[in-house]
């Protein structure tokens, strides 16, 4: 009942406000990878694309294109509620724990927008919960849940294989070798393998390119426009900013939990079962340091933590109850504005001035959710480029074509240049890579974005004629310089190969 309640209720949250702000980034590209459907993408596995083409029918509207992470979200939320329960929870653990991890922050965020990490929390906590079952004796059905988890982690994201590796540290570092000593699992293993392999086949047929992808992203780590950075090149630098993005994600309240939650498996009889749980966030942090990783990483096991958590907490004194689950809901609440688009932009500004976050000491008031942030200009940029294209000739026009440096602009002009009259737009990053320079012959180029302009300028000689700007969208890049770029040394389709990127 508390498991069906909430997660209907997290379902209304996300269906109410989803459609407020416009496209992030990432989804314009989906949409893109959508109309070129695969078993796979140099960046991803199939399934943001598969969601994504699921919306063509209703014209990619936001509410459409969103529906799948939000009814993750919802059945997230339950999942946690039911693992409580197989934990011996409560009402109050119920309830606490599925608030908690509806209102997480970054859970908000994953659940109202599409992206790679949207199914990240649902997976993982559908991993754990029947690591946990067969923990207890669960039987062969449960390791084909698992394997089933497993498999559709995989096709969401391919960082399901850490949590794999974490979750065999905590087995073997609790003493549960007799659930890794049993022939289910090899079998679960090859049926998870099985319905991966139409995906792991497209990679490897294209020779994994998802690892040049992996380091070119972890070499690419500019500053954002507004000047913070989030990901450093310095492992130990990264590991604070790693550290504190934990918080960040889940709230200071939600961030206690989720530690009693880690620590209560080692002081409860009663949560035993959940060592390896607590051993395998250590091993996922130590990985995900190691690799330079980004914080957001990782979010997928915190509602387990949580669920743990509750659990842990109902068994506490009254006081810290209701200290605890007060500080979890009151500051969810606060925070909500600042991971779900439940006012408008302008009063969402307002509200993080009230609370002094943006405009102190009379400088001017901003957006400072990055993410958001990046919902908004894309209409503008279209514009923007079709006006240059409107005024080249008639003649050269025919010869031009439109060239993103990422799959963010190329994604935008893809989808809202065509009302602009603009032809199909081209990208060297990622997939837009392989699906090459277009039928254009490219002696023109209309080249936008600032990343690859230099490479560029090897091939073409290019000057800036415009620059489109969107003061919402402040944070990560801000204005979008616009080059008009001719003479090339040789045909595009001999220069392509020289321009490919990957990396985020």
């Amino acid at each position: 009942m508390i498991a069906g309640a909430l997660a209907l209720l997290t379902l209304f949250l996300h269906a109410s406000t989803g459609w407020r702000y416009g496209y992030f980034r990432d989804e314009l590209y989906f949409i893109a990878c959508a109309q070129h459907l695969a078993w796979g993408y140099v960046d991803q596995p199939p399934l943001v694309a598969l969601a994504a083409w699921l919306s063509a029918p209703f014209g990619y509207a936001p509410l459409a294109l969103r529906a799948l992470p939000m009814l993750a979200a919802a059945l997230t939320v339950a999942l946690a509620v039911r693992l409580i329960r197989e934990l011996g929870g409560g009402r109050f653990a119920q309830l606490l724990g599925g608030v908690a991890v509806a209102l997480t922050p970054a859970y908000l965020l994953l659940g109202n927008t599409l992206t790679t990490t949207s199914f990240e929390p649902l997976s993982w906590t559908l991993t754990a919960y029947a690591l946990l079952r067969i923990e207890r004796g669960g039987g062969r059905r449960w390791w084909l849940a698992l394997a089933l988890a497993v498999a559709f982690g995989g096709y969401g994201k391919y960082s399901i294989a850490l949590l794999v590796v974490a979750l065999a540290v905590g087995l073997l570092a609790t003493g549960r070798q007799r659930v890794l000593a049993t022939p289910m699992l090899p079998l679960a293993a090859l049926l998870a393998l099985a319905l991966l392999a139409p995906n792991l086949l497209w990679q490897a047929a294209h020779g994994w390119p998802i690892f040049t992808v992996l380091h070119g992203d972890a070499a690419h780590r500019p500053a954002l426009e507004s000047g913070v950075a989030l990901e450093y090149r310095n492992l130990a630098v990264n590991a604070l900013a790693f550290a504190a993005e934990q918080v960040l994600y889940t709230g200071p309240f939600g961030a206690l939990l989720w530690a009693i939650g880690l620590i209560a498996p080692f002081r409860v009889a009663a949560l035993r079962d959940t060592r390896p749980l607590s051993v395998a966030y250590l091993a996922l942090v130590a990985m995900a340091l190691l690799l330079g990783a980004k914080g957001y990483y990782i979010v997928g096991i915190y509602a387990a933590l949580l669920a743990v958590g509750a659990v842990a907490l109902e068994r506490a004194a009254r006081l810290w109850r209701a200290s605890i689950a007060g500080g979890v809901v009151a500051l969810g609440l606060l925070a909500l504005p600042l991971a779900l688009p439940v006012l408008p932009v302008d009063g969402l500004i307002a509200y993080t001035r009230t609370l002094g976050l943006t405009g102190r000491a009379g400088t001017p008031a901003h957006l400072i959710q990055p993410l958001f942030a990046e919902e908004f200009g894309w209409r503008t940029l279209a514009r923007d480029v079709a006006r240059v294209y409107a005024s080249l000739p008639p003649g050269e026009r025919a010869q031009t074509t439109i060239y993103a440096d990422t799959y963010g602009d190329a994604g935008a002009l893809d989808f809202y240049g065509p009302r602009h009259g603009l032809p199909p737009a081209v990208s060297t990053q990622n997939s837009y890579y392989g699906w090459g320079p277009g039928p254009r012959a490219g002696r023109t180029l209309i080249a936008i974005g600032a990343t690859r302009i230099a490479r560029l300028k090897r091939y073409y000689r290019c000057r800036l004629v415009a620059t489109s700007d969107a003061p919402l969208k402040w944070i990560v890049e801000g204005p979008a310089p616009i080059y008009l770029c001719r003479h090339p040394i040789a045909p595009l389709r001999a220069i392509w190969p020289h321009l490919r990127w990957y990396g985020a």
